[in-house]
């Protein structure tokens, strides 16, 4: 069964809508007279500037999230140790996890 006109459309993303708008715009500057072809090239270059800064902000955002994303990790890390020490039940563990707390301390320089 083919997909919907609308069904293809719903799986572009914005970026190929843009696209899509730029190309219809080329295609109307072919057949426009001088007039309407100064404001078909100034529709274009708005266009550019949007997918531009889309483009850019869409990065930021990204890293934005990656870094909330470490952060978050590093937290459920430390809590699980948390976790890890308080459900020792013999002395000799908690040594050892003592231990192994001093060394990694050293590896991380802290």
């Amino acid at each position: 069964m083919p997909a919907t006109t609308e069904a293809k459309s719903a799986d572009k993303a914005p970026m190929d809508h843009l696209q899509d708008a730029l190309e219809d715009l080329d295609k109307a500057r072919e057949k426009a007279g001088e007039e309407v072809g100064t404001k078909i090239d100034s529709a274009r270059d708005r266009i550019n500037e949007a997918r531009e800064d889309m483009s850019h902000r869409g990065h930021d955002q990204l890293t934005e999230w990656r870094e909330q994303l470490k952060t978050a990790a590093d937290d459920a890390l430390e809590e699980l140790g948390r976790w890890a020490i308080r459900a020792q039940r013999r002395p000799e563990a908690l040594g050892e996890l003592s231990e192994e707390i001093t060394k990694r301390k050293a590896e991380v320089g802290a």
